[in-house]
């Protein structure tokens, strides 16, 4: 019984090819993300904003069909307006009506809550205050396809 054949292990990464930024395609999140992470790359070495960073498109987000509610006020609609670097959405939300939402949104939407404050009993015995949960605000119900 010999000894077995010895196998060939990779130290370095696949590394991609650079290419310059003003060559980068833009046709996925993830070519955004890596637009925007170059052009901050070469923002802060030039210390200057030449290259300004880019919003993917609301289409190109993964979305989910819900049905959007409000437990604070039902009969009103809300303004969401997110802007940041990875989305720009602006729309009002009609409660009862259903969307399709991009995940981001659905997440900002979810951690919205009214806080419900609690005593907690700390290290050496004192009580303290702190936030025990959040009740919600809005109601998102997914909507699955048939």
């Amino acid at each position: 019984m010999g000894r077995p054949a010895k196998t060939e292990i990779m130290d370095k990464a696949i590394s991609e090819e650079k290419q310059s930024i003003d060559e980068m395609p833009l046709e996925s999140i993830r070519d955004y993300r890596l637009y925007n992470e170059e052009a901050a790359r070469l923002n802060k070495k030039l210390k200057l904003c030449r290259y300004p960073y880019k919003q993917c498109p609301i289409e190109l987000h993964p979305t989910t069909r819900v049905v959007f509610g409000r437990v604070d006020q039902p009969g009103n609609p809300l303004k969401v307006y997110v802007s940041n670097n990875f989305i720009h959405f602006d729309q009002t939300l009609v409660p009862g009506q259903t969307y399709d939402l991009p995940q981001c949104i659905i997440s900002y939407l979810s951690e919205k809550g009214t806080p419900v404050w609690k005593w907690f009993e700390g290290k050496d015995g004192a009580k303290e205050t702190g936030i025990s949960h959040k009740d919600p605000r809005f109601t998102l119900r997914t909507i699955y396809a048939d």
